[in-house]
């Protein structure tokens, strides 16, 4: 039987991919990313150690509109520059395998439960920086297989859960184990044109709303608790109030993989809340080992 061994929330942010030190300072000033250290450190004291195959990544930069749209290629492989910043992210080389058994599996439940799901095996399906900036840090060798996920954007707070729910169940009636991935940011409002570069720092000083860093506040400490019943119930508010990466899909869609409500794991935090030209950015491992004895009976998670 597959399963679910881990669950990450991380960031995906540009900056990850500048590599000169000095660089980043002059980007960033004096208040520079966490990050960096961060991404390595879950790869090398978490996800190095867990037994898996696959990532399936909810990668929040792709939107699609009439259904979800899985990568089914047998290879994730080409060049990048990113179009939105393509000083940051330029002739990036990725070679990974991809998985079109478990993207073909979560299409056929889909049909069979009435949800609207398509895998895509075309040859130049184009790949987003956000699945290709986390696997840098998380597949280091192309180790592991990639599923790349897409949002959709019309779907409601409900529908994202209802996918979740059937990737979950498609993992865990096949053979894979694997490891979620939501690649996306919490609040999503940037600095305007003129005050955005003086704004780059990863100070939370920088969100560019107090309001949407008190709510994200409260999503982390949601997290930390492993309140997802909470956050989910806040969900569609905080989607109104705070315009969150991906229209929070990446998250809605793990934690239907995870058993919605019922789901326990409590997050563990990597680096800090920061962020970035104004969004909320954070980095959080969520594993079994984080349960505590009274919430694992109630926990569906990767059993």
């Amino acid at each position: 039987m597959g399963e679910i061994v881990a669950a990450v929330f991380t960031t995906h942010v540009p900056r990850l991919m500048i590599t000169d030190p000095q660089a980043r300072r002059a980007y960033m000033g004096k208040n520079v990313t966490t990050f960096y250290d961060a991404m390595e450190q879950v790869e090398r004291e978490r996800l190095s150690r867990l037994d898996f195959e696959t990532y399936a990544l909810i990668d929040t930069h792709w939107f699609t509109t009439l259904e979800y749209v899985l990568n089914a290629n047998e290879r994730l492989k080409g060049v990048y520059t990113s179009d939105e910043i393509p000083q940051m992210i330029h002739e990036l080389p990725y070679d990974y395998p991809g998985d079109a058994e478990l993207a073909a599996a979560v299409e056929t439940l889909a049909h069979e439960r009435g949800v609207r799901v398509s895998a895509a095996a075309y040859p130049h399906l184009p790949v987003h920086y956000p699945t290709l900036n986390v696997m840098h840090y998380f597949n280091p060798g192309a180790r592991r297989r990639v599923l790349s996920l897409s949002v959709c954007q019309t779907a409601s707070v409900q529908n994202d859960l209802a996918f979740g729910e059937l990737l979950g169940e498609a993992i865990r009636a096949g053979e894979r184990r694997v490891v979620l991935v939501a690649a996306g940011g919490l609040s999503h409002r940037f600095w305007d044109y003129d005050r955005v570069l003086q704004r780059a720092s990863a100070s939370p000083e920088d969100i560019s709303a107090l309001g949407n860093r008190i709510y994200d506040e409260k999503i982390m400490e949601w997290f930390c608790a492993g309140e997802h019943n909470q956050v989910l119930d806040a969900a569609a508010d905080y989607r109104a109030k705070c315009s969150p990466e991906g229209r929070f899909s990446h998250y809605l869609v793990m934690a239907g993989a995870m058993g919605g409500r019922q789901w326990r794991w409590r997050g563990e935090q990597f680096g800090r809340y920061e962020a970035a030209i104004g969004t909320g950015q954070a980095i959080f491992f969520f594993g079994p080992q984080r349960q505590s004895a009274d919430s694992a009976a109630a926990s569906v998670g990767a059993s």
